[in-house]
Parts: C-alpha cells; structure tokens; sequence
C-alpha cells in the first residue's frame, strides 16, 4: 500500500495567488500542482546534472574547450568542471610517480 507524505513548505503570497490562480483555471488541486511543479523541477535538475556530467567528460578528453564549456553550462559550472578536471588529472599524474 503506497502512503504519501505530507510536506509543509512556507510560500510567498504571491506565490500563493498564483497556485489558486491555477487551481481555478486548471480544475486541479494545490496539492497536484505543487507535486507535479516539484516533479518537474527534479526531472529538469537530473538532465541538467546528466548534461553537465557529459560535458565535463568531453572537456576533460579534449573534445571541446574551456569557451564552448563556458557557452553551453555557464562561466561558474564551467570554472567548477575545469578545477575538477585539472584536479583529476593532478591526481592521477601523481599516482604514477
């Protein structure tokens, strides 16, 4: 038997005059627009993570440069892939010593 969890989150008025809003016009209970916005953002955080994940492994091989890294995740994702790679490859030099 699946038994949902209750989540009690704080919002901002607004926020909360546009949750109703669409409750009203969707027919939809706040309970299912929340779940299906929170659903939504965790599908678009792990792609976002996927794709960061193969463009890091592209940079690190060679594939593609420190500008078209900066150009497809940001210049701060890009500086953390950099420093991770170049720790990465440090770290293995150091091994074969």
């Amino acid at each position: 038997m699946r038994r949902d969890k209750l989540l009690t989150v704080r919002i901002e008025p607004e926020l909360e005059k546009k949750i109703n809003s669409l409750e009203r016009e969707k027919l939809e209970t706040r309970s299912n627009i929340v779940r299906e916005a929170l659903i939504a953002y965790i599908q678009k955080e792990t792609e976002s993570k996927e794709i960061k994940k193969i463009i890091a492994e592209k940079f690190a091989r060679g594939s593609i440069s420190f500008e078209e890294v900066v150009r497809l995740v940001g210049y701060e994702d890009a500086r953390k892939i950099a420093f991770f790679v170049e720790t990465t490859k440090k770290s293995f030099e150091e091994g074969l010593q």
